[in-house]
């Protein structure tokens, strides 16, 4: 079973106001202390009155509004903004000179052992150079259990594009976009993931005026596992 990943945001995502009120008033925080333009929420599809947010803590703030560090709330909530599942995300991302651009939620079928489904949530990057562009989409991985979640895989480099260029035509370009399937074996009663990731590497030259690409491309696969509570 193959689930896509797509770059970038999808549409949609953008969280209620009212449930984001709710929210931040059950959690005690502020709307400075958190990146509200970096909250997303998706329904969750075949659970009744249920809703995966994202909340964003600032930790640290420079002058720039874009050099910060966060951590994610990872939040199940009702329509109301109650909250059923809550979990802080002890992983800090940084945003600097790789900015962070926003989070996908992807309520796929990641039916990863009998009776857990998971979700996951992509976090997305873009560099500021236009030399030498850079963007890369890191997937982490949660399912419910009792009245918080569980983290299976930590910031999976899922999908990335980099380069060097003159800004004109003369430049390399490598972009690798991944892609999870199911497999049918399992470790500690856990589905195995199997990552495909297609990398291709473009070569563009200026040749008599015109700006000329040459593509190559190769497939590779590696298998995640389920070890010491992580797929690694």
């Amino acid at each position: 079973m193959m689930i896509t990943l797509f770059s970038g945001l999808l549409s949609g995502q953008d969280i209620d106001s009212i449930r984001l009120t709710n929210i931040l008033k059950s959690l005690k925080l502020d709307k400075n202390k958190i990146r509200q333009e970096l909250c997303v929420e998706k329904k969750m599809p075949s659970v009744e009155d249920s809703y995966i947010a994202i909340i964003p803590v600032i930790l640290h703030q420079e002058k720039d509004d874009y050099i910060f560090t966060a951590q994610n709330y990872i939040l199940i909530t009702d329509s109301n903004g109650t909250i059923k599942n809550q979990y802080f995300d002890p992983t800090e991302l940084d945003s600097d000179a790789v900015g962070l651009r926003g989070f996908t939620i992807d309520t796929g079928l990641y039916t990863i052992s009998q009776n857990i489904r998971a979700f996951g949530v992509k976090a997305d990057f873009v560099g500021s150079s236009k030399v030498y562009p850079y963007d890369t989409g890191k997937l982490s991985m949660y399912y419910p259990e009792g009245e918080t979640l569980k983290k299976v895989l930590d910031q999976f480099e899922i999908d990335s594009a980099r380069g060097e260029w003159d800004t004109r035509c003369n430049g390399e370009f490598r972009d690798k976009h991944s892609y999870i399937i199911l497999d049918s074996s399992q470790t500690n009663n856990f589905t195995d993931l199997k990552v495909k990731t297609i990398a291709v590497t473009t070569i563009s030259k200026e040749i008599k005026g015109e700006c000329e690409n040459k593509e190559t491309s190769k497939t590779f696969y590696k298998t995640l596992k389920f070890k010491n509570g992580k797929y690694q």
